[in-house]
């Protein structure tokens, strides 16, 4: 399946960032320690974000250049960081944010109701509830970022849309299925959890 290396980086993510963020349930409150540990809890997972998508990214590309009967080749360090640089700091059409700002704004709202409820556990679950949605998302458009990079590689012109072809198609979803559009005019997704992806037309 398209997105199964991406779901396996999700679930370890989503382990890791739970026990990393239970730990700020545990915090005696003092708002400069709040400050501090929820700072370093952002850093820490961004860092293990930002390891994940390279990895997601390269996978999905490998797997296309399969596709398309290119030969493997792995992308250099320079590629991956550019990418994921440019991933990042880009707007994002499906969240309506950019990553790096949207991080620092969830940072800054966990420390503010942690600090306002003396730190309430509830407010550490929502938080990181926002987070994994985030974290997700963007896995999911690294396997597509992945693709399509290899599609472009491999001298692709044209791509057809395909849903999952499930019960939890949506209405939106449904209507592009079978769709082909340039490599370059692909739409962006239409909503969170979409797990459409792209073929190379022949």
């Amino acid at each position: 399946m398209i997105y199964d290396f991406a779901d396996r980086a999700i679930k370890d993510m989503n382990r890791r960032n739970l026990r990393a963020f239970d730990k700020l349930k545990l915090l005696n409150f003092d708002e400069l320690n709040v400050l501090r540990t929820v700072t370093v809890t952002y850093k820490d997972s961004v860092k293990l974000a930002k390891n994940h998508f390279k990895a997601i990214y390269l996978n999905a590309y490998l797997d296309a250049m399969d596709e398309v009967g290119q030969k493997k080749k792995d992308l250099d360090d320079d590629i991956l960081d550019d990418w994921l640089l440019d991933m990042l700091e880009d707007y994002d059409a499906l969240t309506h944010y950019r990553f790096n700002e949207e991080t620092e704004r969830k940072k800054a709202r966990t420390a503010e109701a942690l600090i306002a409820t003396k730190v309430d556990a509830r407010e550490v679950e929502r938080a990181l509830k926002l987070w994994t949605l985030q974290v997700a998302t963007y896995a999911d458009r690294s396997v597509l970022d992945g693709r399509m990079k290899a599609f472009k590689d491999a001298g692709v012109k044209k791509v057809k849309w395909v849903t999952q072809d499930d019960n939890k198609v949506c209405g939106d979803c449904e209507l592009l299925d079978g769709k082909i559009f340039p490599v370059d005019k692909v739409p962006p997704r239409n909503h969170y959890g979409c797990r459409c992806y792209l073929i190379p037309v022949k």
